[in-house]
């Protein structure tokens, strides 16, 4: 039966797709319902509900309010409490589903994860752990390397290196085994919280905070802008090359593209109360 459900959701989801044109990402609405975002980053609308029961997503993993992990709409083993950019954590946040690129595999973490961050080909994973360490670890759980942290560090993947956000210097630094902690960028301006992400190509991070920052990671001039209301992630849409600010599809939603000069995209709201057609 639930081989024919999911065959069933992913035949609706092409047909979408074929009316709707590409899928940039998934938002979830206020009836837990998944609802694909289409087109481009500068036209891009929201579809009709396609999934009932979710209760987050990020790119293609969504998580439903069963505990089910969901990999581009194929069931993962197991039982989940959150999803995360590229994986999912168990209730006590010391078992993680990693589930971005090849096959999904598990890691077992000494301590109690404050953030998962997975590289784009799935073989390596970073975690800000409980007790301010930053531990990396490659496919099948191998041990690379444990570095002291903040608790109030971004990190994210830059390519195959991590990279992180020290607020206490306001810096972004590489990390790795070898060298430990290096500086990859100062920062202008007044230190703060900020997420962090960086482009598909590995060029350029992105900082959201009290400004929305692009720091090119090969040098050239750092740019700011006045982040939208509401703006609380940066999640990247298909391609990665733009990133996702607000996920509310019964509000405007605001798109950061780092190549425009203006910076910012809003993608039109649907009204969730008639079914969100438009």
């Amino acid at each position: 039966m639930s081989k024919v459900l999911l065959g069933f959701v992913a035949a609706g989801a092409l047909t979408a797709q074929s009316v709707g044109g590409p899928v940039l990402g998934y938002v979830i609405d206020g009836e837990a319902r998944m609802r694909p975002v289409f087109g481009m980053a500068a036209a891009a609308h929201v579809g009709a509900a396609m999934r009932e029961g979710v209760r987050d997503s990020w790119g293609g993993l969504s998580l439903l309010v069963d505990g089910t992990a969901m990999r581009n709409g194929v069931a993962l083993e197991g039982r989940w409490a959150s999803v995360q950019p590229g994986a999912f954590l168990d209730a006590t946040e010391r078992e993680v589903l990693v589930a971005a690129g090849g096959a999904p595999w598990r890691l077992a973490l000494p301590e109690r994860a404050l953030a998962v961050r997975v590289s784009a080909s799935g073989d390596r994973v970073a975690t800000i752990l409980a007790d301010e360490s930053v531990a990396v670890w490659a496919r099948g759980g191998v041990a690379e390397f444990r570095l002291p942290a903040s608790k109030w560090w971004s990190i994210a993947f830059a390519g195959e290196r991590v990279i992180a956000y020290d607020p206490s210097a306001h810096a972004l630094v590489w990390l790795d085994g070898a060298t430990g902690a290096s500086l990859a960028l100062q920062l202008d301006g007044t230190e703060g919280l900020y997420s962090l992400a960086v482009d598909a190509a590995g060029r350029n991070a992105i900082l959201l905070g009290e400004r929305l920052l692009v720091a090119p990671l090969d040098g050239g001039e750092v740019r700011g802008f006045t982040p939208p209301p509401g703006a609380e992630q940066l999640e990247p849409l298909a391609g990665g090359t733009t990133f996702l600010l607000t996920r509310n599809p019964a509000r405007p939603m605001w798109v950061f593209d780092p190549g425009r000069t203006d910076g910012l995209l809003v993608i039109p709201a649907v009204s969730i109360e008639k079914g969100g057609q438009q």
